[in-house]
């Protein structure tokens, strides 16, 4: 009896001994290993569902994209322009960009470029690209898609040629839309015996990708004028509101005009800023320096309308040419080193010239324009004051563009004098004032401030200051 129930007992042990510590944990790895790759290839299936499902949607926006353009084309063929749209769908937000290049008949393709003079050969068929991108892509392929339509009427004649437009951003933003070109005849007195003729009709505003296209123009010289848009300011690389340029239109071919047009930044002008209220002159010519070169622009206009170039511009008072000598080595007759301080040599006293900031830019509207000051007394009648460029002294590096600025005033009696403070570019000076036209002018001493050096008959206005 007592043999059996000792067996029953070690029975009973070995039933509830379980698994060990060993097993339970190889089983967790075993088990985490089946659920991970369960995942990953779960994951992996909805990446590729994923994946098909944007290409598929892709597929059709291009597609989409591609029809649209066919019924834009079979309006304006020569209007078309590129585009951009991001719509979404399900969630996620495609960009689907459409390009347009023209083909020639000559076989060669591009969108709006030719030459001023022609050589290139007509329109023939316009290519249109199709490029749906999306996020989350990677290294996938976007989807394109291509075709090329051919206009419904024929937009060719080989006795006549086509005159191609292109406006462009300066600041590389690309075309630029909205743009009237008008084109007409070169007057006879600039060209000869030309055959050009008025367009029977006028090209179509410029397009998204900044084109517009007259075709079936009679051969001869041509004038294209840009105008903005609703009489808002615009300007080109040179400052001119109105740009224009020359083309010559032969028989077959095509010919063009490229221009850069952008709106205008407009600048807030401070003159004489380190001054209390000076005179101004009427005639005062300020010098808007760049990468494209110096504008000259006449006058004190509260504000000033530039062409966004991206470098801005130094401001000078004065007319700006620091070239003492031409590129051939000859003398440079429109020489103005007294307009840059930086070309005035360094002061007995260790004071220099520094170029002026802040430049204006499309970030920097404000245009502060230190000029040299210089008091004088005149009579409370004098009604006209001279101020002239004389023989460079103290330190001047010179002008050789002779300057004669004018200053107008109300008289304030018959009797009398007045002290009067006078805005000048930098330089050497003689001034003159008097009661009218009609008058003799009399010579006006100045009297003697800072950056003031008072010279026999003249005053020297010093633009140098402490390093």
């Amino acid at each position: 009896m007592i043999r059996a129930a000792r067996a029953v007992r070690r029975h009973l042990v070995s039933e509830e001994s379980g698994f060990t510590l060993v097993e339970v944990i190889v089983a967790i790895t075993v088990f985490g290993m089946i659920i991970g790759g369960a995942l990953v290839g779960i994951a992996s299936v909805m990446r590729v569902t994923s994946d098909n499902s944007a290409r598929s949607e892709a597929t059709n926006l291009a597609a989409g994209a591609i029809d649209t353009a066919r019924v834009e084309a079979q309006n304006n063929i020569t209007g078309m322009g590129g585009t951009t749209a991001t719509p979404t769908v399900d969630g996620r937000t495609y960009t689907v960009r459409r390009t347009l290049d023209w083909q020639y008949t000559d076989g060669t393709t591009n969108r709006c470029s030719a030459s001023a003079t022609g050589g290139t050969a007509q329109l023939l068929f316009l290519n249109v690209h199709v490029k749906v991108t999306w996020p989350g892509m990677g290294s996938a392929a976007p989807v394109v898609q291509e075709t090329v339509f051919s206009p419904s009427t024929k937009i060719n004649d080989p006795t006549r040629g086509t005159i191609l437009v292109q406006v462009q951003s300066i600041t590389g933003s690309g075309g630029v839309a909205g743009i009237t070109a008008s084109i007409a005849p070169a007057s006879s007195s600039s060209v000869a015996n030309n055959t050009a003729t008025p367009l029977s009709t006028a090209p179509a505003l410029t397009n998204s990708d900044g084109c517009t296209v007259a075709i079936k123009v009679v051969p001869g010289t041509y004038v294209v004028t840009l105008a903005a848009p609703g009489g808002a300011q615009f300007r080109d690389q040179d400052q001119s509101a109105a740009p224009t340029k020359t083309v010559v239109v032969r028989a077959g071919q095509s010919s063009g005009a490229a221009f850069n047009y952008d709106p205008a930044i407009p600048v807030a002008m401070s003159y004489g800023s380190n001054g209390n209220a000076p005179m101004l002159p009427t005639n005062l010519t300020t010098s808007f320096v760049s990468t494209y070169g110096t504008y000259r622009a006449v006058g004190t206009p509260t504000t000033q309308y530039l062409s966004p170039i991206p470098s801005g511009y130094v401001v000078y008072p004065g007319p700006y040419d620091s070239n003492a000598n031409n590129a051939d080595g000859t003398t440079n007759t429109n020489s103005c080193l007294s307009t840059d301080p930086a070309m005035w040599p360094t002061a007995a006293d260790g004071r220099v010239g520094k170029t002026p900031t802040p430049a204006v830019s499309k970030d920097q509207l404000n245009g502060t324009v230190a000029m040299g000051l210089v008091t004088i007394t005149i009579n409370k009648s004098d009604t006209i004051i001279t101020a002239r460029t004389a023989a460079a002294a103290a330190g001047d590096p010179g002008c050789r563009l002779g300057q004669t600025l004018a200053f107008s005033r109300s008289s304030t009696g018959s009797s009398g004098t007045v002290d009067v403070t006078l805005a000048l570019p930098y330089g050497t000076w003689s001034v003159t004032s008097q009661a009218s036209s009609l008058s003799i002018p009399v010579n006006r001493t100045p009297k003697g401030i800072l950056g003031v050096i008072l010279n026999s008959g003249s005053v020297t206005l010093d633009p140098r200051v402490a390093p």
